[in-house]
């Protein structure tokens, strides 16, 4: 993995700029303006598409997989990445090979999402119908709040940048967590309303997409840092729309969920991107969790930890959709170069990829990373209906007994309400396995030190460990932000 993280970083900053500051009504040569490109809807629909560009090739990399390697999903035997799975970034000799790529990928999508939304305030174009843009506006919405989302939760406080000050960029003072989260919750408000209702692809978002992410935003603002403990009654009626709607199930069979020929046929996927290496967006991810042995030729990046698997419940069908325990050649885990569990949910990236059990022909595939699925739906209601009302109700029950069944383990019952919220902590554990979700959570619920305690035994956390760092390189760039808490 090579990039120019001063080529990237001066990217962004001029695209921040530059696509704001211009008067739209000019025409500048390669500048978006209303007379120049926004004349037809298919001409905002290919604009925002390349919103979602830098999240695909985020999400097909190494980089938010490391950045939350210090929950207990994930170990990488690289070195210069230990203290991210140590949680002690501090010890790390440049964090900006993480951090940056991060912070940048989503302010890019931002960028592109404020200049649609500023252009659509503007457009006086009456070819395009009131209605359409609407749904443009929606869309540049809900991706604009998902990107503030992730910002807010890897860096804590981060400039809020919108369509009325991204001309101010590099001198915007960052906001708070709690005014990030209004923000977010406006922007998911207007989406819920306005975005259309049909689920036949879960790369674009429609009402039940932005209800969804609404339903893990109010979980979030329930716990660490807010602890607005009210939100989980939020959480739980939103998660409950989608539930009660019906529009999504559960697939049958868990590990078919990543194979690379179901990836647009299922039932769960809510919100899904696609990297396609025919179009300059393809992905390395299958390669990065593949091993370097046992006839695979991958790079061994990160796996899955030997610890963590060995917390599964005896029987749990996911193990095999989640792990990859015996390579091409018939090498057991425990006898690869790492001895590590390896990750299966990313093998599959199509025909390049080698398929989930070939050997990959390319470095750069078409992999899929679904980011919302129903079964997250599922436990979310389980887990903010308990909270909100005391004790585990029979709806909760069924929730987490729908994920629980399909993954060949026995219905549970007649728990207290401590004993039913770690239950659904447990169940989004292995149910999430590899899929970012993990480090989140043990930080919402702020639990990092007690959890993890068994795999180090003389860890040192406080709540600076909660956030990452804010790459070095902004903080010279933007000169309205400052440094988080704890780190050098």
């Amino acid at each position: 993995m090579n990039f120019s993280c001063l080529r990237i970083n001066f990217y962004v900053l001029v695209m921040i700029l530059i696509n704001t500051s211009c008067d739209l009504s000019e025409n500048l040569t390669g500048q978006p303006t209303i007379d120049k490109f926004f004349q037809t809807k298919e001409d905002f629909d290919s604009y925002i598409k390349g919103a979602y560009s830098p999240l695909i090739e985020l999400y097909g990399s190494d980089i938010p997989y490391v950045a939350g390697s210090g929950a207990d999903d994930v170990f990488t035997p690289v070195i210069r990445w230990k203290g991210f799975e140590h949680i002690d970034i501090n010890s790390v000799g440049n964090p900006d090979e993480i951090t940056e790529m991060l912070w940048n990928s989503y302010y890019k999508s931002i960028s592109s999402c404020n200049t649609l939304i500023n252009i659509i305030n503007e457009s006086s174009n009456e070819s395009i119908s009131k209605e359409d843009l609407s749904l443009i506006n929606a869309e540049a919405r809900f991706l604009r709040a998902f990107n503030y989302f992730q910002l807010v939760r890897w860096f804590g406080e981060v400039p809020l940048l919108t369509e009325d000050n991204q001309n101010n960029a590099s001198k915007e003072k960052q906001s708070t967590v709690e005014r990030i989260y209004e923000y977010i919750v406006s922007d998911l408000k207007i989406a819920e309303t306005n975005l259309s209702d049909m689920t036949s692809d879960s790369s674009r978002p429609n009402i039940w997409t932005a209800k969804s992410l609404l339903a893990k935003v109010y979980l979030a603002m329930a716990g660490f840092p807010l602890n607005k403990k009210q939100y989980n009654v939020l959480a739980k009626d939103k998660a409950y729309e989608i539930i009660k709607a019906e529009v999504y199930s559960l697939e049958k069979n868990f590990s078919q969920l990543w194979i690379w020929d179901n990836r647009k046929s299922n039932s769960e996927f809510i919100f899904t991107l696609y990297a396609s290496s025919d179009n300059g967006l393809g992905s390395y991810l299958h390669q990065a969790v593949r091993p370097v042995d046992g006839g695979e030729n991958g790079w061994g990046d990160w796996t899955g930890d030997k610890l963590f698997l060995q917390t599964f419940e005896n029987g749990d069908k996911r193990i095999a959709g989640s792990f990859y325990l015996r390579t091409s050649d018939g090498t057991s885990w425990e006898n690869t170069n790492i001895a590590q569990p390896y990750v299966g949910k990313y093998r599959d990236a199509g025909p390049k990829s080698g398929g989930y059990a070939g050997i990959s022909i390319a470095n750069k595939a078409d992999g899929f990373f679904c980011l919302i699925r129903y079964s997250e739906i599922l436990l979310v209601y389980a887990e903010a209906a308990n909270l909100a009302e005391g004790n585990p109700s029979e709806k909760a029950y069924e929730s987490i007994n729908k994920v629980r069944e399909r993954a060949g383990l026995k219905k549970i019952s007649e728990l207290t309400t401590i004993q039913f919220d770690e239950a659904v902590l447990n169940e989004r554990k292995y149910e999430f396995a590899f899929e970012g979700k993990r480090w989140f959570d043990l930080c919402r619920r702020h639990i990092l030190k007690e959890t993890m305690i068994d795999y180090y035994d003389d860890i040192d956390i406080d709540d600076h460990n909660y956030l990452l760092p804010k790459p070095n390189s902004q903080l010279s760039i933007m000169t309205g932000i400052s440094q988080n808490p704890g780190y050098n």
